[in-house]
């Protein structure tokens, strides 16, 4: 006997494009539908009909990409509600970015991350660790709410309409992102120890299941990458069959980088292949998304010159609404999709609580016990021909003005201080303010793209290949006017291994939790010590598995206790 689904969204779909819901379903209440119902409306070659019941039940998944829910942050909706905080605490936590000061820092929020007094198995039940569990459930369950009707016999059918298969390969793709996460933060790296454990329960419909028991690692891996290769082919199928399953991206609709197309299954593809060690797939994944974005960000976009830094440091008049020099978000790619060629995933938004809230050093309302810094051991690894050694404060600057809307506040500007994400004046707005913090969300970019790449090329046996593929990176973020930066160049004269590790360090700073992720896939350690780090620590990569939460383990008795 089917599950009954009421789907509400479903009649409202419906109602504006027939004028009787009952007679276009052919039921007698279109508001409640059974399985066998559903999928049979989705194998209907009535493109309205098909289109209106895609709507109800696969709508709106880009959403969950970068999930903001409560459980993230122990039931709280705070600051700290989503994965891009997730992402920056796992960098924090590590060795190349620095939070606050040690005679300002606070003991709690980021500072708890840098310190490592935040104890994930205190909080095992009730706070982060839970909830970094949770969200990625989460995740999957959304997936398969469609994926639970838009099945493979579904996409595959002969009548099948492309955009049925497009949603196919969108609840596809989710999953198996939901399935990625588990198995980066809660198993080892699969090189190192993590084939010798389980992997997770796989779930491939919404309901109420039975608690089944964890795959393999091998066999989750291989679900993963199997899952990702099959949405590619239903979007090359799908609505965009005319690009192979690839939005075309319109810097003028933003709309076309909020998007769960191939990009994205190929990019999770990529990051599955190259935690798994299927190098030449992950090869041939990023090779497609290259080919797709060959354009990387240029000089006067990236981030903020610390040349300028004095004079945006100025106030221009005694209102302190405005300095001597201004940068509005769109003069920053990091800010701004507009000025991004490398956008593979973002949004547009008129409250940017990520990026701007957490990582614009320039905002109004600062000081520097919230300011992230670049740690000095990685800045001083930066060759002077390289901008992006630009991007972090070459000097403190005592005073500098925070613009307030009510009165004057300045507090120092700590040597080191990112400006990666700098802006003083965000979008539809006029002048430095605390209440307007608009602007665009950036989240995937074909940087980190390059540099899997690269790192895939080098694990296969390829080292040429590799040290062309960087070398394409290193050409962009050469300076003006300086001799073009190889590999065989760059400052340190080190192997073309050591040079991948580091340009994923210096490119990937601050985002996506990547030095965290990228310390457990190499299997290496993250080690502070000295320079302007206020708390020396070595974090050991035995303790980045992140702890299955007890409500799992009591919950499902097939896990190794």
């Amino acid at each position: 006997m089917n599950k009954i689904k009421t789907i509400a969204a479903f009649a409202a779909a419906s109602l504006l494009a027939f004028q009787s819901c009952s007679d276009m379903l052919d039921v007698t209440n279109p508001n409640s539908l059974n399985d066998d119902q559903i999928r049979e409306l989705l194998s209907s070659s009535d493109e309205t009909k098909v289109n209106a019941t895609l709507e109800a039940i696969g709508s709106g998944l880009e959403a969950y990409i970068c999930l903001a829910h409560e459980k993230l942050s122990g039931g709280f909706s705070n600051g700290y509600a989503n994965e891009f905080s997730v992402h920056l605490s796992r960098n924090v936590a590590c060795e190349n970015m620095i939070y606050g000061d040690v005679a300002n820092s606070i003991t709690d929020g980021w500072a708890s991350y840098y310190n490592h007094t935040f104890n994930a198995a205190e909080k095992n039940e009730n706070a982060s660790c839970y909830g970094w569990w949770y969200s990625s459930s989460y995740i999957i369950a959304q997936a398969n709410k469609a994926a639970t009707y838009l099945t493979d016999e579904v996409a595959t059918s002969p009548n099948a309409l492309p955009a049925v298969k497009t949603y196919a390969a969108q609840a596809k793709t989710l999953r198996a992102y939901g399935y990625l996460q588990l198995m980066e933060r809660f198993r080892k790296a699969y090189k190192y120890g993590g084939s010798e454990q389980q992997g997770m329960p796989i779930y491939t419909k919404y309901a109420y299941n039975t608690p089944v028991a964890p795959s393999t690692a091998q066999e989750t891996w291989e679900w993963i990458i199997k899952e990702l290769e099959d949405a590619g082919t239903y979007f090359a199928a799908g609505k965009n069959s005319a690009t192979d399953g690839y939005t075309t991206v319109n810097p003028t609709d933003l709309t076309t980088f909020y998007d769960i197309d191939r990009t994205l299954s190929d990019f999770f593809l990529a990051r599955a292949c190259l935690d798994y060690g299927e190098y030449d797939k992950a090869i041939a994944a990023c090779q497609r998304i290259l080919a797709k974005y060959p354009t990387l960000i240029d000089e006067t976009h990236y981030g903020v010159q610390t040349s300028r830094l004095d004079d945006i440091a100025t106030p221009l008049d005694d209102a302190w609404k405005k300095g001597k020099d201004e940068v509005r978000n769109d003069d920053n790619a990091f800010l701004s999709i507009p000025s991004n060629p490398e956008v593979l995933f973002g949004w547009t938004s008129e409250s940017n609580l990520y990026s701007w809230n957490n990582l614009n050093s320039l905002k109004a309302g600062n000081s520097k016990s919230g300011l992230f810094q670049i740690s000095e051991s990685l800045y001083n690894k930066i060759d002077d021909n390289d901008y992006r050694k630009g991007i972090f404060a070459d000097h403190e600057v005592e005073s500098y003005p925070y613009f307030t809307d009510n009165g004057h506040a300045a507090s120092t500007l700590l040597k080191y201080t990112n400006l990666k994400w700098g802006a003083t004046i965000c979008q539809n707005a006029d002048e430095r303010t605390f209440t307007n913090i608009s602007s665009d969300q950036i989240i995937f970019r074909s940087s980190e793209v390059l540099l899997m790449l690269a790192e895939a090329q080098y694990q296969a046996g390829k080292e040429a290949d590799a040290k062309t593929t960087l070398n394409k990176l290193l050409a962009s973020r050469t300076k003006s006017g300086a001799p073009t930066l190889t590999c065989d160049n760059y400052k340190g004269g080190l192997g073309t291994w050591e040079q991948i590790q580091l340009q994923w360090q210096i490119e990937m700073w601050g985002e996506n939790g990547l030095d965290y992720y990228c310390h457990k896939r190499w299997n290496t350690d993250a080690v502070r010590q000295g320079g302007n780090h206020w708390k020396d620590y070595t974090w050991s990569v035995e303790d980045m598995e992140w702890q299955i939460p007890q409500k799992e383990l009591s919950t499902n008795s097939h896990w190794n206790k």
